[in-house]
């Protein structure tokens, strides 16, 4: 049972203090002086029912709950530190993702890290970073989501809402929040086919040529020949070529979480193996065991570099289309599961963001007249006497051999 103790102060005011007892020891909530008489009964008579719903496991009444929910944050604050009640903070935008990051960003890789910021770039671009995350509603989120469509393509709405979900999902697995105002809204498709560029051959030599040492040679043969990502480029050491059987063992990252493909293993291509060759016999003894041992931080602006001085036009996702160009060589080339195999990454992911129809296939399919069609082989034809004729024969010698009984016992 909860009572009521008064304290007098030195000031002439009377501060009340409201004690009761839980597993034999003595509690006490601390009023002060600013609350009526009335005010600290209600007060009493809610603690003891909260005190006597904790100890039976019984929800709270509804004439609690409601008193409850009219309590001013001063009266919430001193329940929560007397420990009868546990108040859920709200947070603003701006914490929760700083919590995201400081849980999760520094597991990430860099390429995920500068998508990530690029995200919560656009996010704060559009709410406030002091607004309450509670205060953030569903209509809220489909303005943000028309906002995004004004600025940028599908494929870059589609990543800007999977991140901002996943900080959302995060912040329910650590029971930071409870809903997600995301939730249900579609995100729309990673695609984006108007991006993809096909480097021909041609232009490949144009770069090559364009190429201020053989290092930048072996950089682009990596990519436009060997498929590889921008940083199991970086990430390929002298040790991984293996000459003599003629592979190349690729380190990938980007999926090293994944089991089984932590690694992968290229065939050293004719157009690879010669620049590796030529790179390799004009090193010094005791160098550096990165086959690309030089400007390793500014790779993309040195390619642009290249692309310029080869007199070609700049492209899109610059290095991923060299990537990309390959893929299809291959797939056309040696099949599906080379391509999967070789390029790294699945049949689907190849299928939605490297493959695509070339314009020399379709000029190839517009001469293409098909394949002959073969006749069936004629078969013997038996005529309607002749099939007469041994009905009949096969007839006659069933009736001879049931009348004869010497014929009968040696079936027997």
């Amino acid at each position: 049972m909860a009572t009521i103790k008064t304290v007098k102060r030195k000031n002439g005011a009377t501060a009340y203090q409201i004690n009761w007892y839980e597993n034999g020891k003595r509690r006490y909530l601390s009023l002060g002086s600013a609350y009526s008489k009335r005010e600290v009964e209600n007060t009493r008579v809610a603690v003891e029912r909260i005190q006597h719903c904790e100890e039976s496991g019984e929800p709270l009444d509804r004439r609690t709950q409601r008193w409850l929910e009219d309590a001013s944050p001063s009266m919430r604050d001193r329940l929560e530190a007397a420990g009868l009640i546990k108040v859920e903070r709200d947070i603003t935008l701006e914490e929760l993702w700083d919590a995201y990051w400081e849980d999760e960003y520094y597991q990430m890789k860099p390429t995920t890290q500068s998508n990530k910021r690029q995200s919560r770039r656009r996010f704060f671009e559009y709410f406030d970073k002091n607004s309450l995350t509670g205060d953030l509603t569903k209509r809220d989120a489909l303005k943000f989501v028309e906002f995004l469509d004004r600025m940028v393509g599908e494929a870059t709405r589609a990543g800007t809402l999977r991140d901002v979900r996943r900080v959302y999902n995060w912040a329910k697995e650590v029971e930071l929040l409870d809903r997600c105002p995301f939730d249900g809204i579609p995100r729309g498709s990673f695609r984006n086919k108007t991006r993809e560029y096909f480097i021909s051959r041609e232009d490949y030599e144009k770069m090559l040529d364009a190429c201020p040492s053989n290092q930048w040679r072996v950089l682009l043969a990596l990519y436009r020949i060997g498929g590889l990502r921008k940083e199991e480029a970086l990430h390929s050491v002298w040790s991984d070529v293996d000459f003599a059987r003629g592979r190349l063992l690729v380190h990938s990252p980007k999926t090293e979480r994944y089991v089984g493909m932590e690694s992968r293993v290229i065939p050293l291509f004719p157009e690879l193996r010669e620049e590796l060759e030529r790179l390799w016999d004009s090193l010094d003894e005791g160098g550096s065991a990165y086959i690309i041992a030089e400007n390793r931080t500014t790779i993309t602006k040195h390619i642009e570099k290249i692309v310029f001085f080869a007199g070609l036009n700049r492209w899109e996702r610059l290095i991923q289309n060299l990537r990309s160009s390959r893929a299809i060589e291959v797939f056309e080339d040696f099949g599906a599961l080379a391509e999967a195999e070789w390029i790294g990454h699945s049949a689907k992911t190849a299928r939605d963001h490297y493959l695509h129809v070339l314009d020399e296939t379709f000029e190839r399919a517009a001469s293409f007249r098909g394949r002959e069609v073969q006749q069936p082989a004629a078969t013997p034809k038996t005529t309607p006497k002749k099939t007469k004729e041994n009905e009949r024969e096969r007839k006659r010698a069933k009736q001879e051999n049931r009348s004869s009984p010497v014929k009968r016992r040696m079936t027997r």
